[in-house]
């Protein structure tokens, strides 16, 4: 499919003044909307038209450090069928992440995997509570302009996942990186945008706490404001990876975190194969410096 710069739509949280005195949230838990109990959510989101530019012509041009993106070439060994055994992918697919990760600029220690989406554009759209604890469910793309983390919910997943070694990794730098892959066939439909955070103001991003039984995180929503920049990478294939930056505790670098969120491509027909993908999150550790 012919790409290049299109415009699209993407979903961005409405700046309301309730948001000043009410913390934006989300229950993944089963609440009766009709009685006089908690409400499920307090998100409302607008739809607003956007320029994605796409980076195929200039991949070199785009690193994770100053954009909180960049592009690699890995094919990966998993046949598509493999990617619906959570156990294949836990324990095949995640070493192939780690791998990839290895080469991250500014080098590891130590690597993480926490995580891991499926998403799947032929998936009807969610009528019912999702479990959110069920990695093997095969979830819509997202239009919502989100960072998977908020800084306050990376400390608590890591003080979670490694209550020994966490105060001291705590104390190093710390990221967040997704690896994100389609599966199966290029991106044909609902490609994956993302924001340069440079181009984001500083009252555009906004914490929402997501309440599950038996887990509280955090992620960030966007409002929109004019200048944000968008980009994506056009008709993206199977061994082609993208990087993207969920956190960063690095204070030098210029990109912490990238907002980003899926699209319908203007230029998709009924015959645009759906897109399927993988996300796996990644906690990198560098240790702190000796004294």
């Amino acid at each position: 499919m012919a790409c290049g710069t299109v415009t699209g739509e993407i979903n961005y949280l409405k700046r309301l003044d309730l948001y000043q005195k009410e913390k934006p949230f989300q229950l993944f838990i089963p609440v009766d909307e009709n009685g006089p109990g908690p409400r499920s959510s307090n998100l409302e989101f607008e739809m607003k038209e956007q320029t994605f530019v796409d980076i195929r012509e200039n991949l070199r041009d785009f690193s994770l450090d100053t954009h909180g993106f960049e592009v690699g070439m890995r094919p990966t060994a998993l046949a598509p069928a493999d990617f619906h055994s959570r156990d294949t992918v836990e324990t095949r697919y995640f070493e192939e992440v780690k791998d990839i990760l290895k080469n991250i600029d500014g080098g590891y220690d130590e690597i993480f995997i926490f995580d891991h989406r499926l998403r799947d554009a032929a998936v009807p759209k969610e009528e019912v509570l999702l479990d959110m604890n069920d990695l093997a469910q095969w979830l819509r793309p997202s239009p919502n302009v989100h960072i998977d983390q908020s800084p306050r919910a990376v400390v608590h997943r890591i003080l979670l996942h490694l209550p020994e070694d966490g105060p001291y990794l705590l104390q190093g730098r710390v990221r967040v990186v997704n690896v994100w892959r389609p599966i199966e066939n290029p991106v044909e439909s609902y490609p994956l945008a993302f924001c340069d955070p440079r181009t984001a103001g500083e009252t555009d991003l906004i914490e929402c706490d997501h309440v599950r039984r038996k887990f509280k995180g955090a992620n960030m929503y966007m409002h929109h404001s004019p200048g944000q920049k968008w980009y994506y990478l056009g008709n993206q294939q199977p061994e082609e990876y993208l990087l993207l930056k969920m956190f960063d505790s690095d204070s030098t670098v210029e990109a912490k975190a990238v907002p980003h969120a899926s699209f319908h491509h203007p230029l998709s027909t009924p015959q645009s194969r759906p897109r399927k993908s993988i996300e796996v999150r990644a906690l990198v550790f560098n240790y702190p410096p000796e004294e």
